[in-house]
């Protein structure tokens, strides 16, 4: 049994404007990047309807990943000459996501060749899906400007996304939205299941475990968003992943939150003891390569 401990400060911009506005009709939010994407221990804070998922970026596993200094795996990626196969709005938003993990992977680790590969995957998946503006001659002007600075990529791409969210949740087109962000999700778990069968770190087995309430989170954000039932067979194989998720025991030591009221900022400060083995972990990656194996198969 592995035991570990985190404790980590979780930082949430309270913002009830913002909140209260998130129904039906969401306004255009300003198109910028937290700092928070390049930090490993924070959250991405999706908001459908009101209601707020805590979910770690895509991009932050890729972050930890290179951080423990694991070689870049083309291996891992979904083949870019896939995308002409995707042919249903179920497919294209699943793999959008998974693409646009893929191309955050290759543009941390200066893949520049790759990145460009993966880029006019997402191109004509975004041009399917009617995301066009969002990926427009100006992004791609400014994505091959940048390609020698990682960070700037990453930047890039996560507005582009960014935007495309808001294109979505505006036009009530939430269940393309909740695909995309899951099939990010599970790219990057996968992404960290596979390193970790190379490479075993202490990170990225508790970056694993931690995604146990992320896991919950896109279930509800599927089940909730279920566009005539499309969602059903995913919605199963994550409920059976969950019951292998559900093997890790999580106890929580809870401080009380720190608000700044000048910034709007509260702090929330949490001590969680975390306890798994190497089997739970084997049995998650087992059934997780496996989903994203039907999504992926061409």
């Amino acid at each position: 049994m592995i035991t570990t401990r985190v404790k980590y400060a979780a930082t949430i911009l309270v913002c009830a404007s913002m909140i209260s506005s998130c129904g039906e009709d969401i306004k255009e939010e300003k198109n910028t990047i937290d700092k928070e994407v390049f930090d490993p221990n924070s959250s991405l804070n999706t908001i459908f309807d009101g209601k707020i998922f805590s979910i770690p970026s895509p991009v932050q596993t890729a972050y930890l990943i290179k951080k423990i200094d694991v070689e870049f795996d083309r291996s891992l990626l979904n083949d870019n000459s896939n995308v002409g196969e995707y042919i249903t709005e179920y497919q294209q938003a699943l793999n959008l996501g998974i693409y646009g993990t893929d191309l955050g992977y290759s543009a941390l680790y200066d893949q520049k060749n790759v990145s460009m590969k993966y880029l006019n995957s997402i191109e004509k998946l975004t041009a399917e899906l009617g995301l066009d503006a969002a990926f427009d001659t100006s992004f791609l002007t400014r994505f091959e400007e940048n390609s020698g600075n990682s960070d700037s990529m990453i930047v890039l791409m996560s507005d582009a996304f960014k935007k495309s969210d808001n294109f979505l949740k505006q036009a009530n087109r939430k269940s393309t939205s909740a695909l995309i962000l899951a099939g990010g999700w599970i790219e990057s778990v996968y992404f960290a299941c596979a390193l970790n069968a190379k490479q075993s770190t202490p990170d990225i087995e508790r970056r694993i475990a931690e995604q146990k309430q992320s896991l919950n989170s896109i279930i509800d954000i599927l089940f909730e968003y279920n566009k005539g039932g499309s969602n059903d067979t995913l919605i199963s194989e994550l409920r059976d992943l969950k019951t292998a998720f559900d093997k890790i025991e999580m106890n929580y030591e809870y401080t009380a939150p720190e608000t700044d009221s000048e910034s709007k900022l509260t702090t929330f400060h949490h001590s969680l003891d975390m306890n798994f083995d190497q089997t739970t972990l084997e049995e998650i990656s087992t059934k997780l390569t496996q989903i994203r194996s039907n999504i992926i198969k061409a």
